[in-house]
């Protein structure tokens, strides 16, 4: 895909100079600037067709409604950024240099920083439609607690993971190594032991380190596991929002059984719902009439 620029005033101005003199241009960028200056403001409809479609692939960021406000896209005046560089190319070769300076120009004003000095990139509706979806799927979505967030792990924090186990390691390692050492010379120079018992001592203690070391491990890790599983189950329920409860729905089903047979004039004393029994009263009619 062709990179399009918008057409600057200072842009127009400067391929407007080498239109209205009579430098002779290459045909291929006579042609080109042409068709750009000569091009007008356009509606792009099939870009605006295509924005629901590219919304709904991409889980939409748009509601219907707000779909239906969105105003027609117009699309400025645009150029290649290719013609642009053809144009600065030529310009710095032997043959435009001369050319331009016959004309009475400043070769210096059709360099490429000259010439894109205060121009824009355009991009296509559809194309802008479809990157502002990827970024709204990729947001974070400031409704959902931290767990139950759709974006993956940055570089940034599987880079502190790694690191965090390789120091890890390291520790585990030098705390054996170094047990073991300082037993070694304890025992050897302190305790006058043979080396012998000295290097089957710092064994002992390193094995006694690392084991310990191991155990620490994994109790935080067991510790860690379950509190992620702890909180994957909050998310869980609280993503359930307020269903159907089957006890509520249970005890208004055997109220509305109850005012029925009481309509019917059913004088039961006891009415049985499944496992459940229910005792209802029932006004005693006036005898003293």
């Amino acid at each position: 895909m062709s990179i399009l620029l918008k057409l600057s005033p200072h842009l127009r101005e400067s391929i407007n100079t080498l239109l209205d003199t009579d430098v002779k241009l290459p045909a291929y960028l006579y042609e080109a600037f042409l068709e750009a200056m000569n091009r007008p403001e356009v509606v792009e409809k099939e870009a605006m067709e295509n924005i629901s479609d590219i919304h709904k692939e991409n889980h939409g960021c748009l509601e219907p409604k707000e779909l239906e406000q969105v105003d027609p896209v117009t699309a400025p005046p645009t150029i290649e950024l290719k013609v642009i560089d053809e144009l600065s190319r030529w310009a710095t070769s032997e043959e435009g240099l001369q050319l331009l300076r016959q004309g009475g120009h400043d070769p210096l004003r059709y360099t490429t920083i000259a010439l894109l000095s205060g121009t824009e990139m355009y991009i296509p509706a559809s194309e802008l439609a479809k990157l502002k979806a990827i970024e709204n799927s990729d947001k974070f979505n400031p409704y959902l607690p931290s767990y139950l967030s759709p974006a993956p792990p940055s570089i940034g924090s599987e880079y502190r993971d790694l690191m965090r186990t390789l120091s890890t390691v390291f520790n585990i390692l030098f705390s054996i190594i170094g047990s073991a050492g300082a037993v070694y010379v304890a025992s050897v120079t302190g305790a006058g032991y043979t080396r012998e018992k000295g290097i089957l001592l710092s064994i002992l203690a390193g094995v006694i380190v690392g084991l310990a070391d191991g155990v620490l491990i994994v109790l935080y890790t067991r510790t860690a596991e379950n509190t992620r599983k702890d909180q994957h189950e909050r998310g869980r329920r609280l993503m359930q929002g307020s269903g159907g409860i089957p006890e509520a729905k249970k005890e208004l089903e055997d109220a509305v059984t109850g005012q029925q047979m009481e309509k019917e004039g059913v004088s039961t004393s006891s009415v049985t719902s499944g496992r459940r029994l229910q005792l209802r009263r029932r006004a005693l009619a006036d005898t003293s009439k």
